[in-house]
């Protein structure tokens, strides 16, 4: 159960730093990379409840769902910012690391 926990600390934790890089004005070549990756990490975590759903304890798994609802907000938010961070960075230098499911390294 710990390892859950530990997910759902790092799920919060990433979230509130991608919120903050979404909402930061500054955008440039250090942290446009830094908002995909964190929402990278944050699918990894999602995944890691998906597929763990029937072992995770109903409180937990209540926990998790509360934490991903404004993820789709968030991600419009991206959306809109993209041709910003495809301006400042070269995507195709990082997107070969991740899964094309991980649609922000593809988009």
């Amino acid at each position: 159960m710990q390892n859950y926990i530990e997910a759902i600390e790092l799920l919060e934790e990433y979230i509130e730093e991608y919120k903050k890089l979404l909402e930061n004005q500054q955008l440039n070549k250090f942290n446009a990379p830094l908002i995909l990756q964190y929402r990278s990490d944050i699918q990894d975590i999602i995944d890691f409840f998906y597929n763990n759903q029937e072992n995770v304890p109903f409180s937990l798994y209540q926990d998790f769902q509360k934490l991903i609802e404004h993820i789709g907000e968030f991600d419009q938010k991206l959306v809109d910012i993209m041709p910003e961070i495809k301006r400042l960075i070269n995507i195709n230098h990082y997107k070969n690391k991740y899964p094309q499911d991980h649609w922000w390294w593809y988009s």
